[in-house]
């Protein structure tokens, strides 16, 4: 969690690979935050990419990290870390963490009412950007964002991530540290 130079900001926001993740980079590159919501950790590596380009907010020494994924149970034919993988790299990355194994259908609502609201959501497959009140997750979206919440979001796992318009979801004002 340095702070990166404006060589290294052009590199990530304009030439960043994975592609679908430009968006992602961008905003983890221009607004600072102090938590973040992932659901659908995957193999790790977008989680290793945010611990390298997140700038924190002031007053915050740590990044609040939320993973929901299905680790080693995952059925989809992606590579998937287990649990105990995951735990290691968010020590190695130096996070606060809270890591829910299992489906996002159980996992979501047990995040929405233990965990509050996060800074930036990252939704990995199982939202349409387009129709973000749509689906399980867009169901929950006003108990896991807060009005100056960043969404992305893609509807097939893989695909591109798009910022969500969260104007029209009426998001709770957050609250003060």
């Amino acid at each position: 969690m340095n702070r990166l130079s404006w060589l290294q900001k052009v590199y990530w926001t304009r030439f960043g690979k994975p592609l679908q993740e430009r968006c992602l980079f961008k905003q983890l590159v221009e607004h600072p935050i102090s938590s973040v919501l992932e659901i659908g950790v995957g193999d790790g590596q977008r989680m290793r990419r945010i611990a390298k380009l997140v700038q924190l907010s002031s007053g915050c020494d740590t990044l609040r990290y939320i993973g929901i994924d299905e680790f080693e149970s995952a059925g989809d034919g992606r590579r998937h870390l287990s649990l105990k993988q995951a735990h290691q790299l968010v020590s190695q990355q130096r996070f606060k963490a809270s890591l829910i194994p299992g489906d996002h259908r159980a996992a979501i609502p047990r995040v929405a009412h233990k965990m509050g609201a996060s800074d930036l959501i990252i939704i990995d497959g199982g939202l349409n950007p387009e129709e973000p009140h749509s689906g399980l997750i867009g169901t929950w979206l006003n108990r896991l964002a807060h009005d100056e919440s960043t969404v992305l979001a893609c509807e097939e796992t893989g695909g591109e991530m798009v910022v969500v318009d969260t104007a029209r979801l009426e998001l709770p004002q957050r609250l003060a540290a």
